[in-house]
């Protein structure tokens, strides 16, 4: 069964009997359910690597752990350069891991003092989950350094002061069509609501629906922590990316949730995204259809 599929049958057949809220259609979710009882510091613990695409050894290493109800963690070393889509890249640096130090949560944001590598001067740093293996590491960049970076590395066409990290194992077995869209807002609205998501597991203990997002703001604290532009319908709760069709279902118990942006069309199938609970975002494509 193709990748298109797949996601389909995962979303129809699945979540069966499962509240669904079509923003054309708004079902506000039954947020009667009771949280679970959790640890919410679960969220971060783990190891989180980042590597450059096609590649299989970190260039970056975070590691995070529990002790006394505290986080605790160490991370490795790099010299930073830029990829072809300014974000941040690097090459593993053969020093021993180094203790982060002032590390805090703070409404399901972990921020920390990252002592820099070469030519990044490092400070205060911000790990932005967006589910249960994806992250992104938030990075302070003087104009500097970005002059610097930008001269070490040809081709590249801009600085986005930001690293994907994927927590391992995935990040070594991501076998999935990860997005690499073009259109900017329907991928910027896809990992909005996957941070959104995450922040309100965080506080509630269940995952929520689009408008129980959008009015607990929840999507806009996650829009003003990019450094990024993002969608200007963002609090619509109709039509929040005008010309495409999202789709947020969330399980009977809160525990998980899929979603899809599709392209408004009268095609049989369009392209779109999906995504879930991990914060994995993979595509589909037209000629994907007939494989179906």
């Amino acid at each position: 069964m193709s990748l298109y599929g797949k996601a389909l049958t995962y979303l129809v057949t699945l979540f069966a009997g499962v509240t669904i809220a079509i923003v054309s259609q708004p079902l506000a979710l039954a947020q009667s359910i009771r949280a679970t009882t959790s640890d919410p510091l679960n969220g971060f613990v783990g190891t989180w690597a980042a590597m450059k695409p096609n590649e299989s050894t970190p260039f970056l290493v975070l590691r995070l752990s529990e002790n006394d109800g505290k986080l605790i963690g160490t991370i490795s070393h790099f010299k930073a350069g830029v990829g072809g889509d300014g974000w941040i890249i690097g090459s593993p640096l053969m020093i021993p891991e180094s203790p982060v130090s002032d590390l805090t949560v703070t409404e399901g944001v972990v921020t920390f003092v990252w002592r820099g590598d070469p030519p990044l001067h490092g400070g205060r740093v911000t790990l932005l989950v967006e589910g249960t293996k994806a992250a992104r590491l938030l990075i302070p960049v003087s104009e500097e350094e970005v002059i610097k970076i930008m001269s070490d590395s040809p081709g590249a066409r801009g600085v986005s002061p930001e690293i994907r990290m994927r927590r391992e194992p995935e990040a070594q077995n991501e076998n999935r069509q990860e997005s690499s869209t073009q259109k900017w807002e329907v991928m910027v609205m896809a990992r909005l609501i996957n941070a959104a998501e995450f922040q309100y597991r965080f506080k509630n203990g269940i995952y929520a629906d689009y408008p129980t997002l959008v009015r607990t703001g929840e999507l806009q604290k996650m829009a003003g922590r990019r450094v990024t532009l993002y969608p200007k319908n963002l609090n619509s709760e109709t039509n929040p990316l005008p010309g495409y069709l999202l789709r947020l279902l969330v399980s009977p118990d809160g525990a998980s949730y899929q979603f899809s942006i599709q392209k408004k069309t009268s095609a049989e199938c369009a392209p779109g995204l999906y995504g879930d609970e991990t914060g994995i975002v993979f595509e589909t494509h037209q000629g994907e259809c007939s494989a179906n």
